[in-house]
């Protein structure tokens, strides 16, 4: 299929091509649950082989239809793929290992036989947490910590769980199917920044509805973005805020669907927050089918506008396309929208920082990146986006606009080697300092040899 760039670089809504995209990633996903099927009774040790287990994987493999293919792309699943992948077919493991995560695996299958009313009887598995999850629906069982490891009778049939008379309970949602979730082992265990949040009562609404407020406002204003954003996100994971930033957030390429945030008041700062780890989230997934880079630049790096350590150019790409879509959306809320003066100030100014530093990181892509076909038409359709974001800004005070380029211009000049894309090593600056490269005369002065700082 040959894919329209422009709606890859801002919202497109759920198009043919979104849908084939989609369909690749449960292809793929389902070769990857066939792998584990066959190798499962074939290499688990005995202690930890349960046909009750294997009759889960099987009993997904063989299913179809929609409920089917939104199990195979939930981001647990992505998380259990990933594990099994990196973990199971690259290295012996122990039994418990074997059995942590075919056990886990059975929250996928109860899932899917409660959404298809279909009777089924499984050995489900307490996680770790004390939480047996039933991963795609937004039920779960929580037991006491001492329950951790423990196999839990599940019994479905009708639209109906029996789970050893315990009742499942459903978590928060922020919208139907967008699960708030702290807990659950395939989604907690893959988050390794900034530390998870546990919010409980009034805490844990507050948390929720500035996120609804954010979603519903990106709704009226970026209906593709929000579209797209409903279609592939099952996962919203609260983390702490320990720095007092006004917002940490991440997003993983082995949790597709799933965005880690902090908590803010602010509706707006939550929609970029939102917008900015979909985004990667958006091209993660639309790289798995249609590479933009050509391979063999994985080890470049180059100097980062938003950082202050070097950034491989797949970094520079995600955060280009990520704060571009931020930028429009901001541009459009501080358009259309009475703040108060200061937040109005506020926005603006950081619209305008936004479009300089991808301007930046562009013009690095452009000079040092080899691109696929597609690739080349994507970063043009980017720069043709930054162009109509620039004209829809001129109405900014001059100031504001100057304060912005001054800003960014005096990150380049601490971070950047000269006038090039790349970044300045600590080990330049120990050798020259900050003396100027050519002497008073104009002649050269003795320059010691210039080396790129690796990423960390």
């Amino acid at each position: 299929m040959r894919l329209n760039e422009k709606s890859w670089i801002y919202g497109g809504g759920i198009t043919p091509e979104w849908k084939w995209i989609f369909r690749r990633r449960t292809r793929e996903a389902l070769a990857g649950l066939k792998a584990a099927a066959k190798d499962y009774p074939r290499r688990a040790p005995p202690a930890a082989f349960k046909r009750a287990y294997l009759r889960g994987l099987s009993y997904v493999i063989e299913s179809s239809g929609p409920e089917r293919d939104a199990i195979l792309s939930h981001p647990a699943l992505d998380y259990w793929l990933f594990l099994w992948d990196k973990h199971f077919a690259a290295a012996p493991r122990g039994p418990e290992d074997w059995s942590l995560h075919f056990g886990l695996f059975q929250g996928f299958a109860a899932a899917l036989a409660l959404k298809r009313g279909a009777s089924l009887r499984l050995e489900g598995l307490v996680d770790p947490s004390g939480r047996l999850a039933l991963y795609g629906s937004p039920l779960r069982l929580d037991y006491p910590a001492s329950a951790a490891g423990k196999t839990v009778p599940l019994a479905l049939g009708k639209g109906r769980l029996e789970a050893g008379g315990k009742t499942a309970r459903p978590c928060e949602e922020i919208l139907p199917g967008i699960e708030f979730e702290d807990r659950a082992w395939l989604i907690a265990h893959g988050v390794t920044m900034h530390g998870l949040a546990h919010p409980e009562g009034e805490a844990r609404e507050r948390f929720c509805a500035a996120l609804r407020k954010a979603l519903s406002d990106m709704e009226a204003r970026a209906p593709g973005l929000f579209g797209e954003f409903r279609d592939m996100v099952r996962v919203i994971i609260p983390l702490e805020n320990s720095m007092g930033f006004g917002s940490v957030s991440s997003s993983y390429v082995n949790l597709r669907g799933a965005i880690c945030l902090s908590h803010s008041g602010d509706p707006l700062l939550q929609a970029e927050t939102l917008i900015h780890e979909f985004c990667h989230q958006k091209i993660n997934q639309l790289l798995v089918a249609e590479p933009l880079l050509l391979p063999g630049q994985g080890g470049q790096v180059f100097y980062s506008p938003w950082r202050p350590d070097a950034r491989r150019l797949r970094g520079l790409l995600l955060g280009a396309h990520a704060f571009l879509n931020v930028a429009g959306y901001l541009l459009s809320a501080v358009s259309n929208t009475s703040y108060r003066e200061k937040a109005s100030v506020d926005s603006m100014l950081n619209v305008a920082q936004r479009l300089f530093q991808v301007e930046t990181a562009l013009r690095s892509l452009a000079f040092y990146g080899a691109f696929t076909e597609f690739g080349r038409e994507f970063l043009l359709g980017m720069w043709r986006e930054l162009g109509f974001l620039f004209h829809g800004m001129q109405w900014f005070p001059p100031a504001l606009v100057d304060e912005a380029r001054e800003n960014c211009l005096k990150h380049r000049k601490e971070h950047s080697l000269f006038d090039t894309g790349f970044h300045k090593s600590a080990e330049f600056e120990d050798k020259v300092g900050r003396a100027p490269f050519l002497s008073p005369g104009g002649s050269a002065a003795a320059a010691a040899p210039l080396s790129v700082e690796a990423a960390a």
